[in-house]
């Protein structure tokens, strides 16, 4: 259906297929949750800093240290999101700097995602299709193993052709250690909150969700896989 293209699902035919297997069904439902250090609810700065403050609760994830700093000094999140907008801009085609207008492309957010062991790359995700939903699941996987995923998102072209490119970036967390839910828990930063998704949920959608920012495709996903592999 010609409405419902997107580029990730363009670009999901012709890249390699991720092999997994399905997560454990998702019976729960639980409300959002504001994300909160110190006092100060995470939000990205600027509309163009989504990309950015995922990248900066994901490094903080796997840096206590970082983490600890946010908390006393909650006012270092948005410098912190600057610099890591300027890290992510830099070099992004070729020798040329990335037009900080247009946020943050997919291929350079995950050449400057930083976790401990892992390394970051970018793969379109088509949600109509066995391919995306195994996208979802590696997504849900690398959760339970304590590993942040990157997720962009958009619209589609029948929404017009400024709306079928990634968009807005969110940020799949893992859930508490030793919890059995086989849903996605999203960091959305617009709202700085906290949102438990289903993968079905994520599926063939057509309508706008919040964990999404308001969106209503996954587009891209940035999965880890270890260092050096």
């Amino acid at each position: 259906m010609s409405g419902g293209l997107h580029l990730g699902r363009i670009v999901a035919r012709f890249q390699r297929p991720i092999q997994t297997i399905p997560g454990p069904p998702d019976h729960q439902h639980h409300d959002p949750v504001p994300v909160v250090l110190g006092q100060t609810l995470v939000t990205q700065a600027d509309e163009t800093k989504c990309g950015a403050a995922v990248l900066l609760m994901l490094e903080a994830t796997g840096d206590p240290a970082l983490a600890k700093r946010l908390e006393d000094k909650p006012e270092l999140i948005t410098s912190y999101q600057q610099t890591i907008y300027d890290r992510v801009s830099k070099n992004a085609v070729g020798p040329f700097d990335w037009p900080q207008r247009f946020g943050s492309p997919p291929w350079t957010l995950a050449r400057e995602a930083r976790f401990p062991g892992v390394e970051y790359h970018a793969h379109a995700v088509d949600d109509t299709t066995e391919g995306g939903r195994d996208i979802l699941t590696a997504t849900l996987h690398a959760n339970r193993a304590g590993i942040p995923v990157p997720l962009y998102t958009g619209g589609n072209i029948g929404q017009g052709l400024d709306r079928a490119i990634p968009r807005h970036v969110v940020l799949a967390v893992p859930h508490a250690p030793g919890s059995k839910s086989g849903s996605l828990r999203i960091y959305e930063p617009s709202s700085g909150m906290l949102y438990d998704v289903s993968i079905k949920e994520l599926l063939g959608r057509q309508a706008k969700h919040k964990a999404l920012g308001n969106w209503s495709h996954v587009v891209w996903a940035i999965l880890p896989s270890p260092k050096g592999s």
